[in-house]
């Protein structure tokens, strides 16, 4: 039976990070845009907390590209870089 993959949830303040940079956009206007807290993306950008489903739907939305582009490297076997862009 095949090894299972667990997520590398460290990568999640990485995506947001740069997916954000790539769009020109502040954290406010990413949490505007998204309809979350300010809060909400400073702490996944600084990796306090990872976020749950609803808010990277939320962010994805925001960011124009589907939850699984977006999220992509968390699966990666390599973990290394992000997939947006």
């Amino acid at each position: 039976m095949p090894k299972s993959h667990e997520p590398d949830l460290t990568q999640l303040k990485a995506i947001l990070v740069q997916a954000r940079t790539r769009l020109g956009l502040s954290a406010d206007d990413l949490a505007d845009s998204a309809g979350v807290s300010r809060q909400t993306i400073f702490n996944i950008s600084s990796g306090k907390h990872y976020g749950d489903l609803n808010t990277w739907l939320k962010i994805s939305r925001a960011l124009g590209v589907g939850l699984d582009e977006l999220l992509a490297d968390v699966w990666g076997d390599s973990g290394h870089g992000t997939r947006v862009g």
